[in-house]
């Protein structure tokens, strides 16, 4: 019964945000015609909105209004399209697939898309600033420095940097687990501790969701690496086989499959450990199971732990 009503509510919210997502960037009506083409075109591809789902509710359980929750989980979805539409262009990993359609440069051209992903940005800091501005001045001072240090360049920016940096002539576990930590894993940090600081989380939830976000979001690009490898694009919904080429960072590279399934395994399960010792019923953080990435190819967890 629990599980059926929790269910219900994680489809009511991805709905609302899929909403969120295709209207929360205002009208493109007087917009020029080229760029609001490529908005329209991102914008009616929203993905599986896990980070705004789990944002949205985090920041509700917490307790947040429901309006500055909604523009958390929207705004952390902006940037997050922005950063893959980036990641797509020649420049980066030049890809040709993203969710299961063409990328926006490939349709729109490079200027276009950069401009588009630019947009994305500017609305997704307008909406993080919706979301924290009705906190105490301490709780939103504490939450502008996650905002920046997180995104910044010790955080995403820095990790898609460091992503750039050439690892075609040797990288280790730890290096790769580095670049994880900032390209990823600090998204997903911002996901569900921002709505933590913004609400009324206790200090003891917060370093808790920290280390949650921290263990998903690696455990979610060592799955990356792993498709990245064996994957087929129908499967992937986007281009496989860039790591390997292009000489990124890739556990699988570092040090093979094997063990790179088994490190995959590990991260899932010590998230597993980390959300089940968060204070309260089970049922206050079951959104949080949007982020438990499983094991690729069907593999189960108790398999390879």
């Amino acid at each position: 019964m629990i599980r059926n009503l929790w269910q219900n509510r994680s489809r009511c919210a991805r709905a609302l945000m899929a909403g969120s997502f295709t209207h929360g960037i205002g009208r493109l009506d007087r917009a020029e015609p080229r760029l609001a083409a490529a908005l329209r075109d991102v914008l009616s591809r929203h993905g599986s909105l896990v980070r705004a789902v789990a944002a949205y509710l985090t920041g509700l359980a917490l307790g947040m209004n429901e309006e500055a929750a909604r523009a958390i989980g929207c705004g952390i979805e902006y940037l997050h399209t922005a950063s893959l539409i980036f990641d797509d262009l020649p420049a980066m990993d030049d890809a040709r697939l993203r969710r299961g359609a063409a990328c926006l440069h490939v349709v729109h051209g490079e200027p276009v898309a950069m401009l588009a992903a630019l947009a994305l940005i500017n609305r997704g800091y307008a909406l993080l600033w919706q979301g924290i501005h009705h906190a105490s001045p301490s709780r939103r001072a504490e939450a502008a420095h996650w905002i920046d240090s997180k995104l910044g360049v010790h955080g995403l920016t820095g990790g898609q940097a460091w992503d750039l940096h050439g690892w075609r002539n040797g990288q280790t576990p730890a290096e790769v687990s580095e670049v994880a930590a900032r390209k990823t894993a600090d998204l997903l940090r911002l996901t569900i501790v921002l709505p933590a600081i913004a609400g009324n989380g206790t200090r003891r939830e917060i370093q808790l969701l920290d280390r949650l976000a921290t263990l998903r979001g690696l455990a979610y690009q060592a799955a990356d690496d792993l498709k990245d490898i064996f994957a087929t694009e129908p499967d992937s919904g986007k281009t496989s086989g860039r790591d390997e080429e292009l000489g990124r960072p890739n556990l699988v590279t570092a040090e093979g499959p094997a063990a790179a399934m088994r490190r995959c395994a590990r991260l899932i399960a010590m998230g597993d450990r980390v959300q089940a010792s968060l204070p309260g019923p089970p049922e206050k953080w079951r959104m949080l199971d949007t982020l438990r990435v499983p094991l690729p190819f069907g593999i189960q967890l108790s398999a390879v732990v």
